[in-house]
């Protein structure tokens, strides 16, 4: 129903976006468990739909903007809402190399991927996993995309 920005359609995914994910994990709770389940999606960093040059990264990735402010959807059989889980501004990770000048204890080799910021020389060091990271909530602030979407065949959403 949605845009697949990794392409993953071809590869018979059908968990190519966060909607389709979710409505396949809903067919699976009720197919396989018997559950009407329903459920909520992060928006805090899928405001920029094809900011990545490999979609298997995910570490303070450069380019990202805030997505869809809070928001109850409004008859969805499968989205019970969209709420920033992770805190916009929160690092995901650090690069090897701390803001301080220190080496990283928990580096992970996904926080120097080609994607994520801190891994050219341009760009500030990442700090720690759940720390603040001034310049990526600044970016993540000037590619926000936060006004209310309807969503193909699923949902309309309202800002609450």
């Amino acid at each position: 129903c949605c845009a697949d920005p990794c392409k993953l359609e071809s590869q018979y995914n059908p968990g190519n976006n966060e909607l389709n994910y979710a409505q396949d994990l809903v067919q699976a709770a009720k197919g396989l468990l018997g559950m009407d389940a329903r459920v909520i999606i992060d928006t805090g960093r899928n405001g920029v739909g094809d900011m990545r040059n490999d979609c298997s990264n995910w570490c303070n990735i450069r380019g990202a903007g805030a997505g869809l402010a809070s928001a109850a959807a409004q008859n969805s059989s499968v989205v019970d809402a969209f709420f920033w889980l992770k805190t916009p501004g929160e690092s995901d990770g650090c690069t090897s190399t701390l803001p301080d000048g220190s080496t990283c204890a928990r580096f992970d080799s996904m926080c120097s991927s080609s994607d994520s910021i801190g891994s050219t020389p341009t760009e500030p060091r990442a700090p720690e996993a759940g720390k603040w990271f001034d310049f990526q909530v600044k970016q993540l602030a000037a590619n926000a995309k936060l006004q209310s979407v309807t969503a193909p065949s699923t949902a309309s959403f309202v800002v609450v």
